[in-house]
């Protein structure tokens, strides 16, 4: 299926001042990225890698990410790889009007650890394995949202088991860059043991319990001190909220939502996830309803490309229906 393809086999020519964020739609990573690049009013251009067709293992991507994998930042020459990374780069170079920060100065100190604490908690969860691991253990989330419907997780769950010979076989195109991917393909390894195990799975299901336990009531305490404006540790939306944002929405794009907060479980985290929705920054870093469709369409395997079809035409149409109304 890559071949059939035409991409670039170097790297686009962007000649500009304005960084770039090489990424992807549906990337979790690139989502939060997005979330702070808007945040902090940053004007940046986007170039959507083609990760269907395997564009982040072309060589010239492999110059900016050795590990074949999105978001990258680059500036001019400076080339900027990973989420972790990008945000620190950001927040420490883009201080100044327009630009503002997402650890205010004016944080009180227990504020502040509580927002660190928090953000490295929930960036230390392995989303990748909670999300591959909601398509094989179904009876956790059995409502998700698109692009994650039925034929799509079985086609990611397909591709998820031949990916580490697959990097095995990035890694012989590229020597240059063999010792990385072969560590990769190490780590998928891995990853499939933990997933299809439904006791490891459960386990960390319970560890994202726990931090969500945190979060629960952390925004508690601020609504029985009447801090009904603010957001999770502070009246402005901090880094700990673009890290909490972004993992509320995955985690309801796979339909965990029911198992984790909603229906009383944590009510704070509830009216918390639909506020983010009030966020004119939060709906621009999220997936457009083309770009999901579009994901949709890449992802199915072709005898379910008819059904697929049908729903895309669907939503097109309730999406008319509702600009109308």
């Amino acid at each position: 299926m890559c071949n059939e393809q035409k991409l670039p086999q170097k790297i686009p020519e962007l000649e500009v001042e304005e960084p770039v964020l090489f990424y992807h739609s549906q990337s979790f990573y690139s989502q939060k990225v997005l979330l702070v690049l808007h945040e902090k009013n940053i004007n940046f251009l986007r170039y959507e890698v083609n990760v269907a067709a395997g564009e982040q293992y072309s060589s010239w991507f492999l110059d900016l990410n050795p590990k074949g994998e999105v978001p990258v930042l680059k500036i001019g020459s400076l080339v900027v790889p990973e989420s972790a990374q990008i945000i620190n780069y950001v927040e420490r170079n883009f201080q100044h009007e327009p630009h503002r920060r997402l650890l205010p100065r004016d944080l009180q100190s227990e504020q502040e650890k509580k927002i660190l604490r928090l953000s490295n908690l929930i960036s230390k969860l392995p989303i990748g394995t909670i999300s591959m691991g909601s398509f094989i253990h179904v009876e956790f989330s059995p409502n998700p949202k698109p692009p994650f419907i039925a034929p799509v997780r079985r086609a990611l769950v397909s591709s998820d088991r031949v990916m580490s010979e697959q990097l095995k076989q990035h890694a012989k195109d590229n020597p240059i860059y063999s010792e990385v991917l072969l560590r990769k393909s190490d780590f998928y390894a891995r990853k499939r043991d933990i997933i299809c195990k439904r006791e490891d799975y459960v386990k960390l299901l319970e560890r994202l319990e726990e931090i969500l336990g945190e979060v629960e009531s952390e925004l508690n305490s601020q609504a029985t001190q009447s801090n009904s404006d603010w957001w999770l540790c502070s009246p402005q939306f901090t880094i700990v909220d673009c890290c909490l944002g972004i993992l509320l929405y995955r985690l309801y794009s796979l339909g965990l939502e029911d198992h984790l907060w909603t229906g009383g479980k944590k009510p704070h985290i509830e009216r918390y996830f639909a506020r983010l929705y009030t966020r004119d920054t939060f709906l621009r870093a999220i997936p457009s309803r083309i770009s999901t469709l579009r994901t949709m369409w890449n992802k199915t395997p072709g005898n379910y490309k008819l059904g697929v079809g049908l729903l895309s035409a669907s939503s097109v149409i309730a999406a008319f229906l509702a600009i109308r109304k």
